[in-house]
Protein backbone atom coordinates (compact mmCIF):
# COMPACT_ATOMS: atom_id res chain seq x y z
CA UNK A 1 0.00 0.00 0.00
CA UNK A 2 1.28 3.52 -1.53
CA UNK A 3 0.05 6.50 0.69
CA UNK A 4 1.58 10.39 0.55
CA UNK A 5 0.27 12.47 2.71
CA UNK A 6 -1.63 15.04 0.02
CA UNK A 7 -2.70 11.69 -1.91
CA UNK A 8 -5.92 10.05 -1.16
CA UNK A 9 -4.62 6.03 -0.14
CA UNK A 10 -3.98 3.79 -3.13
CA UNK A 11 -3.26 0.53 -3.22
CA UNK A 12 -2.21 -2.01 -6.30
CA UNK A 13 -4.78 -4.80 -5.83
CA UNK A 14 -7.24 -2.61 -5.13
CA UNK A 15 -8.98 -3.55 -8.60
CA UNK A 16 -8.42 -7.25 -8.00
CA UNK A 17 -9.82 -7.37 -4.71
CA UNK A 18 -13.18 -5.65 -6.57
CA UNK A 19 -13.10 -8.45 -8.96
CA UNK A 20 -13.09 -10.97 -6.82
CA UNK A 21 -15.27 -9.35 -4.35
CA UNK A 22 -18.14 -9.59 -7.97
CA UNK A 23 -17.00 -13.22 -8.64
CA UNK A 24 -17.96 -13.97 -4.99
CA UNK A 25 -15.07 -16.09 -3.92
CA UNK A 26 -11.67 -14.25 -2.49
CA UNK A 27 -8.17 -16.11 -2.59
CA UNK A 28 -6.88 -16.42 0.22
CA UNK A 29 -3.54 -14.36 -0.80
CA UNK A 30 -6.23 -11.57 -0.92
CA UNK A 31 -7.75 -12.36 2.17
CA UNK A 32 -4.45 -11.73 3.85
CA UNK A 33 -4.07 -8.96 2.17
CA UNK A 34 -7.17 -7.53 2.86
CA UNK A 35 -6.51 -8.15 6.31
CA UNK A 36 -3.54 -5.54 6.61
CA UNK A 37 -4.64 -3.35 3.86
CA UNK A 38 -6.99 -0.19 5.04
CA UNK A 39 -7.92 0.60 1.41
CA UNK A 40 -9.02 -2.90 0.63
CA UNK A 41 -10.63 -3.69 3.73
CA UNK A 42 -12.46 -0.67 3.21
CA UNK A 43 -13.69 -1.64 -0.93
CA UNK A 44 -14.40 -5.08 1.14
CA UNK A 45 -16.86 -3.47 3.33
CA UNK A 46 -18.49 -1.21 0.83
CA UNK A 47 -19.03 -4.21 -1.91
CA UNK A 48 -20.83 -5.86 0.57
CA UNK A 49 -22.76 -3.13 1.69
CA UNK A 50 -23.69 -2.33 -1.53
CA UNK A 51 -24.29 -6.26 -2.38
CA UNK A 52 -27.30 -6.27 0.33
CA UNK A 53 -28.78 -2.95 -0.55
CA UNK A 54 -28.76 -4.97 -4.20
CA UNK A 55 -30.15 -8.52 -2.74
CA UNK A 56 -33.01 -6.01 -0.80
CA UNK A 57 -34.25 -4.97 -3.80
CA UNK A 58 -37.22 -7.11 -5.69
CA UNK A 59 -36.36 -9.12 -8.65
CA UNK A 60 -39.44 -8.45 -10.33
CA UNK A 61 -38.67 -4.47 -10.19
CA UNK A 62 -40.13 -3.22 -13.73
CA UNK A 63 -39.29 -0.15 -15.65
CA UNK A 64 -41.79 1.82 -17.29
CA UNK A 65 -41.90 2.08 -20.59
CA UNK A 66 -40.57 5.21 -22.11
CA UNK A 67 -43.23 6.39 -24.14
CA UNK A 68 -45.23 6.45 -20.56
CA UNK A 69 -42.94 8.55 -18.71
CA UNK A 70 -43.18 11.06 -21.61
CA UNK A 71 -46.72 11.54 -21.42
CA UNK A 72 -46.75 11.60 -17.84
CA UNK A 73 -44.00 14.45 -17.99
CA UNK A 74 -45.62 16.65 -20.47
CA UNK A 75 -48.93 16.11 -18.44
CA UNK A 76 -47.25 16.99 -15.64
CA UNK A 77 -45.94 20.34 -17.68
CA UNK A 78 -48.92 20.91 -18.77
CA UNK A 79 -51.07 21.17 -15.13
CA UNK A 80 -48.00 23.24 -13.90
CA UNK A 81 -48.36 25.51 -16.93
CA UNK A 82 -52.03 25.65 -16.43
CA UNK A 83 -51.54 26.12 -12.59
CA UNK A 84 -49.32 29.39 -13.55
CA UNK A 85 -51.54 30.76 -16.34
CA UNK A 86 -54.28 30.59 -13.68
CA UNK A 87 -52.88 31.67 -9.98
CA UNK A 88 -53.77 35.30 -11.38
CA UNK A 89 -57.06 34.73 -11.86
CA UNK A 90 -57.81 32.96 -8.81
CA UNK A 91 -56.08 35.98 -6.81
CA UNK A 92 -58.60 38.25 -7.73
CA UNK A 93 -61.48 35.71 -7.11
CA UNK A 94 -60.05 35.65 -3.70
CA UNK A 95 -60.06 39.15 -3.37
CA UNK A 96 -63.36 39.42 -4.72
CA UNK A 97 -64.96 37.31 -2.19
CA UNK A 98 -62.90 39.01 0.65
CA UNK A 99 -64.07 42.24 -0.10
CA UNK A 100 -67.54 40.95 -0.73
CA UNK A 101 -67.28 39.48 3.12
CA UNK A 102 -66.55 42.80 4.02
CA UNK A 103 -68.77 44.53 2.20
CA UNK A 104 -71.91 42.68 3.36
CA UNK A 105 -71.93 44.26 6.85
CA UNK A 106 -71.96 47.39 5.48
CA UNK A 107 -75.10 46.74 3.31
CA UNK A 108 -76.52 45.27 5.90
CA UNK A 109 -75.78 48.12 8.61
CA UNK A 110 -77.45 50.43 5.38
CA UNK A 111 -80.54 48.56 4.49
CA UNK A 112 -81.44 47.33 8.96
CA UNK A 113 -80.97 51.44 10.15
CA UNK A 114 -83.17 52.96 7.03
CA UNK A 115 -86.56 53.59 7.85
CA UNK A 116 -89.06 50.65 6.40
CA UNK A 117 -87.28 51.09 2.85
CA UNK A 118 -89.36 48.84 1.06
CA UNK A 119 -92.80 51.00 1.26
CA UNK A 120 -90.95 53.86 -0.02
CA UNK A 121 -88.48 52.58 -2.33
CA UNK A 122 -88.68 55.74 -4.19
CA UNK A 123 -87.45 58.09 -1.28
CA UNK A 124 -85.04 55.18 -0.25
CA UNK A 125 -83.50 55.13 -4.11
CA UNK A 126 -83.61 59.24 -4.18
CA UNK A 127 -81.77 58.75 -0.39
CA UNK A 128 -79.18 56.84 -1.60
CA UNK A 129 -78.47 57.89 -4.59
CA UNK A 130 -77.25 61.35 -2.81
CA UNK A 131 -75.63 59.64 -0.48
CA UNK A 132 -73.83 57.92 -3.33
CA UNK A 133 -73.12 60.88 -5.07
CA UNK A 134 -71.73 62.71 -1.84
CA UNK A 135 -69.61 59.77 -1.05
CA UNK A 136 -68.35 59.30 -4.81
CA UNK A 137 -65.53 61.31 -4.79
CA UNK A 138 -63.47 59.77 -1.99
CA UNK A 139 -64.55 55.79 -2.61
CA UNK A 140 -64.83 56.69 -6.33
CA UNK A 141 -61.35 58.15 -6.31
CA UNK A 142 -60.18 55.10 -3.91
CA UNK A 143 -61.59 52.45 -6.23
CA UNK A 144 -60.76 53.81 -9.29
CA UNK A 145 -57.16 53.99 -7.93
CA UNK A 146 -57.06 50.67 -6.26
CA UNK A 147 -58.52 48.92 -9.32
CA UNK A 148 -55.63 50.80 -11.77
CA UNK A 149 -52.70 49.52 -9.34
CA UNK A 150 -54.21 45.93 -9.20
CA UNK A 151 -54.55 45.54 -12.80
CA UNK A 152 -51.22 46.52 -13.27
CA UNK A 153 -49.82 44.15 -11.06
CA UNK A 154 -51.85 41.54 -12.06
CA UNK A 155 -50.84 42.42 -15.97
CA UNK A 156 -47.07 42.78 -14.52
CA UNK A 157 -47.15 38.90 -12.91
CA UNK A 158 -48.83 37.86 -15.82
CA UNK A 159 -46.85 38.91 -18.57
CA UNK A 160 -43.04 39.20 -16.74
CA UNK A 161 -40.47 36.44 -18.19
CA UNK A 162 -39.70 33.55 -16.38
Amino acid sequence: MKTQPHEPPFCEKESSVVAAVLAGAIPDDLVAHIGGCAVCSEVVLVSELLANEISAVPKEFHIPDAGVVWRRAQRLSREQAIARATRPIRIVRICGGIAAVLALPWAGFTFLNSPSWLPDFAHYSWTVDHSLSAAATGAGLFGIVGSVILVSLSSWYVLRQE
